[in-house]
């Protein structure tokens, strides 16, 4: 199918909107860098909120789940539903943290935890890494989910549709720095749901509307053989495929959520909370991002998915089938406007990660190492440049890769081993530089080894995604312990002027103020930490229980989300004026 002169003008007038709002704030973002990288720390927490999820929402994302769902079910999607529990952390132990510490990028913070010395090597490290590798490949694998859906749609090869990428991302994103990231982050959401919502919509007519859909979803069997709209993986039996899904599962509730590369919040959440106003704005825009990314955005996804294995059960390219849902159920004009809808998740995603890529070279390799007395004009000018860089990286990247799954899982692996480190830094104050050091090379040196022994078959066995996880975090984590209490702690005038500026929770009672002097009420945090996880599954599972057919349940889950919803506001509105306020400013 091929877009009519009508798509084309809705795919022209969505790109002359962008443009133009980036040409607009240009100038705002080009007075300094903190304009440039974070917004100047004037951020609206529902504005804030809106943008991580904008950005989380990538072109590459319905075609992932999609891939999840028809090669194991709805359930196998727990390889990153279990990510709420970790952002649920974040958003009442975390965010008012990293507002507090006034960071631009989150390695920034290694000088201001582990002091100037070992923090620098540290931080110079971190910064390389994530800016050259980790968002690289974020950059890669969305630019070749596009380059999936224009194949399939436009009929353009993947060469065409990468320089088109690189075209617009270079006229768009490098101009108006974070100012122009979140505000059309907004905008690209809506349209972005919007094209989501109407084409589990044309979906669901296709299956006889919500009745004939909730009789359609038992019979469907994902490439295992077993019921494809499962929430949870059916416990092990003959099947192979159930076992592996099974123990997936069970890593991911236990240990993935904590020990993965985002364990304190991540580079894009960490940015949107840095440039929020206050610490309560922080907090307020994580709650926000974690409803909207793990209750509102799935189940439109789960539904095309669930259609498509009715549609094409013969399809083995399972990314292709969710543009090839377009395809088939999308008329002129809706056809361009659901194709704008990925290309605004498309840009939603590149602007971030080019906008956050060159924040990690300037502010902490170029400004830090090697050019520290330039006027703001120039670091802003050298964010663009770099930013243009990393983007013909990451179009490189999707390039010479095909599987859009592949690179997601390799990226969770990588630094799986140092996830807890990440955690932990906040909490125990016997965490040091060497500690992150040695996590992160023992996590990178583990996690490409087992890679390449699948494919070498140097050992008689394939390590399973999960195996990997698992075998990197435990070997990993004695390798750390052991290099934490075999060298130096970090000089107590170092820890002291960090729990002083960011008053954590955990064991700082010799190095700062008491808890009840740092403003943090650890009980009241744990119990919005767990009616957190009850609002975010509660009304996630209803949803699907109401979609299946089965009210009942299902409206007792969104209930149970609700009434924890409830609480946490009453609890949010008591402990805003003590525990969230931003008194780090007032002072």
């Amino acid at each position: 199918m091929r877009l009519n002169p009508i798509d084309w003008l809705i795919l022209i007038l969505y790109c002359l909107i962008v443009l133009g709002i980036g040409l607009i704030l240009s100038r705002r973002a080009s007075r300094s860098t903190e304009e440039f990288f974070v917004s100047g720390r004037k951020l609206p927490w529902w504005l804030a909120g809106t943008s991580m999820v904008a950005t989380t929402f990538a072109a590459d994302t319905p075609l992932v789940v999609t891939t999840y769902v028809r090669s194991g079910g709805v359930s196998s999607n727990w390889i990153w539903i279990n990510f709420a529990i970790s952002h649920a952390l974040t958003t009442f132990f975390l965010a008012s943290l990293w507002r507090r510490a006034q960071v631009v990028t989150d390695v920034e913070l290694c000088e201001l935890r582990y002091g100037s010395r070992e923090g620098a090597w540290l931080r110079g490290f971190k910064g390389g890494f994530y800016a050259f590798v980790t968002n690289s490949v974020v950059l890669g694998w969305v630019i070749l989910a596009m380059a999936t859906i224009s194949e399939e749609v436009l009929g353009l090869p993947k060469i065409a549709t990468v320089g088109a990428c690189i075209l617009l991302a270079t006229a768009y994103a490098t101009l108006s720095g974070l100012w122009g990231v979140v505000v059309t982050d907004l905008f690209q959401f809506v349209i972005a749901m919007f094209g989501s919502v109407l084409l589990m919509i044309l979906a669901l007519q296709h299956a006889g509307g919500f009745a004939g859909f909730a009789r359609l979803a038992p019979e469907l069997m994902d490439a295992t053989g077993q019921q494809a709209m499962r929430m949870l993986p059916a416990f092990p039996g003959g099947i192979d495929g159930a076992k592996g899904a099974f123990w997936g599962f069970l890593v991911a509730i236990s240990i993935q959520w904590w020990s993965w590369k985002y364990s304190d919040g991540g580079g894009v959440l960490i940015q949107r909370m840095s440039a929020a106003k206050n610490e309560h704005h922080a907090t307020l825009a994580m709650l926000w991002f974690s409803f909207l990314n793990y209750v509102i955005r799935p189940w439109p996804w789960f539904v095309v998915a669930l259609v498509s294995l009715a549609v094409f059960p013969d399809l083995t390219d399972h990314k292709a089938a969710y543009p090839k849902m377009m395809s088939a159920f999308l008329g002129p004009g809706w056809l361009g406007l659901v194709f704008a809808a990925m290309l605004a998740a498309f840009m939603s995603t590149i602007d971030t990660h080019i906008n956050l890529a060159s924040s990690y070279f300037v502010n902490d390799i170029y400004r830090r190492f090697m050019s520290k007395s330039r006027t703001e004009r120039h670091y802003v000018w050298v964010g663009r440049a770099s930013g243009f860089g990393f983007l013909i990286i990451g179009s490189l990247i999707a390039l010479y890769n095909t599987s859009i799954r592949g690179l997601f899982e390799l990226l969770l692996q990588l630094v799986s081993g140092a996830g807890a480190v990440f955690l932990l830094r906040w909490f125990w104050w016997r965490i040091n530089a060497w500690s992150e050091m040695a996590a992160m090379c023992s996590s990178l040196i583990v996690a490409s080894l087992l890679n390449l022994s699948n494919k070498g078959e140097w050992i008689p066995h394939v390590f399973a995604s999960w195996e990997i996880m698992v075998i990197n975090v435990f070997v990993s984590g004695g390798i750390w312990l052991f290099v934490t209490f075999g060298t130096r702690p970090t000089p107590p005038e170092v820890l002291e002027g960090f729990a002083r500026k960011i008053r954590p929770p955990g064991s700082w009672a010799s190095y700062g103020p008491s808890s009840r002097d740092r403003g943090t009420n650890t009980a009241k945090n744990w119990e919005n930490f767990f009616l957190g996880i009850i609002l975010i599954y509660g009304v996630l599972f209803g949803l699907g229980h109401i979609l299946y057919g089965h009210m009942l349940p299902g409206a007792a889950f969104v209930c149970a989300g609700g009434l924890s919803f409830w609480r946490i506001h009453r609890n949010l509105a008591r402990g805003a004026p003590k525990t969230l306020h931003d008194r780090a400013e007032e002072n």
